[in-house]
């Protein structure tokens, strides 16, 4: 008897169901409803995405001209925030710089509606993955697959893709997909006594050649597993698992490896020659990231708008070619051996406040918490290990897909590998299901600090009034680390001051183009860095600042009250933040974090303070007395 036919599980099931259709119905009503006009602005990749689905739509070909551009303008109303093109010949003939698979799939949607459509688009295709997921993961998680469904894509960043016209959505739902229909074929677990086992139909039951065991099905996982790959091939790792689940099934079955293994690669080989194939003829180079690219912006100008065509290679020398090859990123840089570097890249990309895996994808761990080794499934781990690695390789200043991210969108794709881990069956004491269902909500309860911003405003510009994502709760702020290794975090205007590199966090603004201000509604959090390590800095308030502080929690080493009512602090600096390499060298860069809260009374708003190096500056009593 399979657990689908046990009475104790219905209850749990039917809520888990009941629960994830209701979500994903609210997730596509809040899609086709959602006005953009209220975001200032798109981000990121949006426009080039949304461009090129507009230009399959209404034109038919990927090559972008000035029709594309006003169309685009009248469609949102506003010009692209920024553009990327590629040429494979000297501006003569310019295309996107993206492949054009997430183009292909938006076309429809887009062709009814250029601006909801794609959102619209989104939204069924998360919906369409989540119950082919929930299906399939219920033959291991048994009654509460479709709660923990449910979990997976709401309490974590992944669902809140759907409002923007980015590609890593799709993404993530190829890589789903896939899998599910890799693992379709696993047994259903059962329950006999107190040991947990398989149920297997006889072989002409389930086994033989129906549609869902037939070639076109492991053909279907190979394309669906290259997908992510066309975009990034740091993803095709993926299609190891799927390979060694291919095998698994063939030995249980007694025969035809070789038949399901080579649909696989005929899938992925067929999705990645196409998109090579029109990437190259349309860019001149295989890889979207490849070949002549460039990044276009109201600062640069657009083709065909601002400047001709021809002026193409006059761009490039002016503004650089963006492509990840041209950049030499790959093992050229001596920083990218740096250990600690890459140690505080391990730190942040699981823990960072901003991109960190455990607060924005906490679900991963239901996967971990059923994990077995079974069908493969060691490979998703060493796959996601794989490409992890590898971005920290290639982009160890920007692993987590730049200002136009919620968390890290480049593991956003990788994700799904850890829905499938789950391979443990029920036990005897879990026949309905109850015991999972509560480590789902949990998950739940654990993951609310940090996504409650998300959850209560899941279509608000990412990005708020004071620069900074919007997504991030008080307490990650408070209690995780920031990300000094990332070039592309948002907020926080930064300068060089006095030799220093310093960063504003929180509590600060900039004002002037030399002194900052406290804006009195929390402490003050600057990040300061220096090539050489610091000792002290000094923080000089200008007449009517503070006359104590606390910097870091402690009084200042020595404060010293000026005659025109100003006071200057020399602040001891013990603990460097961290160490590492920046993205502008590769020498060691010492960071330190300066947080300066006032004592008393607070200040009148809007008192400026300068900073610099505590060595630089002659501190007399004369300037006032001292304490």
């Amino acid at each position: 008897m399979g657990l689908s036919s046990r009475r104790p599980g219905r209850l749990v099931r039917g809520f888990g169901w009941l629960l994830l259709v209701s979500l994903l119905l609210a997730n596509l009503v809040a899609a086709a409803t959602m006005d953009r006009s209220a975001w200032p602005s798109l981000i990121g990749d949006e426009a080039t995405y949304a461009m090129q689905s507009a230009s399959l739509a209404f034109d038919a070909d990927l090559a972008y001209d000035r029709g594309d551009f006003d169309r685009f303008a009248e469609h949102w109303g506003v010009p692209p925030d920024g553009l990327i093109l590629q040429s494979r010949n000297n501006g003569l003939d310019l295309t996107y710089g993206k492949s054009f698979l997430y183009a292909l799939a938006l076309a429809p949607a887009t062709r009814m509606s250029p601006v909801r459509g794609p959102l619209v688009a989104n939204a069924l295709f998360l919906a369409l993955t989540c119950l082919l997921v929930a299906w399939v993961l219920e033959r291991r998680v048994g009654p509460a697959a479709a709660l923990w469904t449910a979990v997976l894509a709401f309490a974590s960043v992944a669902f809140a893709y759907t409002y923007w016209v980015h590609a890593d959505l799709f993404l993530m739902c190829a890589t789903a997909a896939g899998l599910a229909l890799a693992y379709l074929g696993e047994p259903r677990a059962v329950v006999h006594g107190h040991l947990t086992d398989v149920y297997r139909p006889p072989r002409g039951e389930w086994e033989s050649s129906g549609p869902w065991r037939s070639v076109p099905r492991w053909l279907l996982v190979g394309a669906l597993l290259a997908v992510p790959g066309a975009y990034r091939p740091l993803y095709l790792g993926l299609l190891l698992p799927a390979l060694l689940a291919a095998r698994t099934e063939a030995a249980e079955e007694r025969g035809g490896a070789g038949r399901r293994v080579g649909a696989i690669l005929a899938g992925a080989v067929l999705v990645l020659g196409l998109s090579s194939f029109v990437q190259w003829n349309a860019g001149g180079h295989w890889s979207p990231y490849g070949g002549e690219r460039q990044g276009f912006y109201g600062t640069t100008g657009f083709p065909e708008v601002d400047f001709s065509r021809a002026e193409w290679y006059d761009s490039v020398r002016r503004w650089g070619n963006t492509s990840w090859f041209h950049e030499g990123a790959v093992g050229s840089k001596m920083e990218l051996l740096d250990l600690g570097l890459w140690g505080w890249n391990g730190v942040y990309f699981a823990a960072g406040r901003d991109v960190g895996v455990l607060p924005y994808f906490l679900p991963l761990v239901l996967g971990l918490w059923l994990f077995l080794p079974s069908r493969g499934r060691w490979a998703l781990l060493a796959a996601v290990a794989a490409a992890v690695v590898a971005f920290f390789f290639v982009r160890p200043f920007n692993f987590y897909g730049g200002t136009g991210a919620i968390a890290n969108r480049y593991f956003l794709p990788l994700y799904p590998a850890f829905w499938f881990l789950s391979a443990r069956g029920p036990g005897a004491r879990d026949l309905s299901g109850w015991r999972r269902a509560a480590g789902g909500l949990a998950v739940v309860a654990l993951a609310a600090p940090f996504l409650w911003p998300l959850w209560s405003a899941p279509r608000a510009f990412p990005i708020g009034d004071d620069g900074r994502y919007t997504y991030v709760s008080a307490i990650a702020r408070d209690r995780l680390p920031y990300e000094t290794t990332q070039s592309h975090i948002p907020g926080g205007r930064d300068k060089v001051v006095d030799g220093l590199w310093v960063k504003l966090l929180s509590g600060i603004d900039l004002a002037s183009e030399t002194t900052w201000r406290l804006t009195g509604d929390a402490p003050g959090v600057l990040l300061v860095g220096s090539p050489a390590p610091l000792e002290r800095i000094y923080l000089d308030f200008a007449p009517g600042g503070p006359s104590r502080v606390l910097v870091n929690g402690e009084e200042p080493e020595r404060t010293v009250l000026a005659g025109d009512g100003g006071t200057l602090f020399l602040v001891a600096l013990d603990d460097t933040r961290a160490e590492h390499p920046m993205w502008w060298t590769s020498e060691d860069f010492y960071l330190y974090r300066v947080e300066m809260e006032p004592v008393g009374e607070a200040p009148p708003a809007g008192v400026a303070f300068t900073l610099g190096r505590g060595g630089s500056i002659d501190i007399r009593p004369s300037r006032g007395g001292g304490q």
